[in-house]
C-alpha cells in the first residue's frame, strides 16, 4: 500500500474517469496545480524522475510545501485512472486517506502543521501490477471544514 500512496502522491484524476477515450492524455506530462486557491498550502517546483516509469524501477519525487495556514486535521482524495487500449479509463483507484499521516509520511511532521516551508523527497519501485499505459491521477486534500487545502494531478506512462 506504501508503494501505491507513493505513486499517488506524485499524481497528486480528475473525479473518476468512466466512458470512451478523452483528451486528458494530450496533455503535457508536468505536475498540474489545480488548487481552486492557495490560501491555505501550495506546491511548487514539483518533480518526478524518471520519465517514463518503469516496472522495478525507483522514482524519485520532490517539491516544496508551503503551509500558510496550521492544518489541523484533513482528508486526502485520491483517484488513479489507467486509460485501457484507448478504448475506456478503468479506475485504480478512489479512495480517502488520513491527511495528517500522509504528510507525517512525505515530510516527517505531524499535525497540526504550522505555517512554514517544508522539503518533500520521495521515491518508490514501481510494482509489476501496474499495467504497462497510460495513467492519470489526482491527490485533493481538505481541511476539517472540508474545504480544499492542496490539489495536484498528473498524467503519466508505466512501461
Amino acid at each position: 500500500m506504501s508503494v501505491l500512496l507513493m505513486i499517488l502522491s506524485v499524481v497528486l484524476v480528475v473525479s473518476t474517469l468512466t466512458g470512451s477515450t478523452n483528451n486528458y492524455y494530450n496533455e503535457p506530462t508536468d505536475i498540474k496545480d489545480c488548487a481552486v486557491t492557495k490560501k491555505f498550502a501550495e506546491i511548487t517546483n514539483a518533480s518526478m524522475t524518471p520519465i517514463p516509469l518503469k516496472h522495478g524501477e525507483r522514482f524519485r519525487w520532490q517539491a516544496v510545501l508551503k503551509i500558510k495556514e496550521t492544518i489541523h486535521w484533513g482528508i486526502m482524495h485520491v483517484t488513479l485512472t489507467h486509460n485501457f487500449k484507448d478504448y475506456t479509463n478503468i479506475t485504480f483507484l478512489d479512495s480517502n486517506f488520513n491527511l495528517c499521516d500522509y504528510f507525517d509520511d512525505l515530510i516527517k511532521e505531524q499535525c497540526p502543521l504550522k505555517p512554514g516551508t517544508y522539503q518533500i523527497y520521495s521515491g518508490a519501485v514501481i510494482s509489476s501490477l501496474f499495467w504497462p499505459g497510460q495513467y492519470y491521477g489526482k491527490a485533493t486534500a481538505y481541511n476539517e471544514k472540508g474545504e480544499q487545502i492542496l490539489c495536484q494531478k498528473r498524467d503519466f506512462t508505466i512501461v
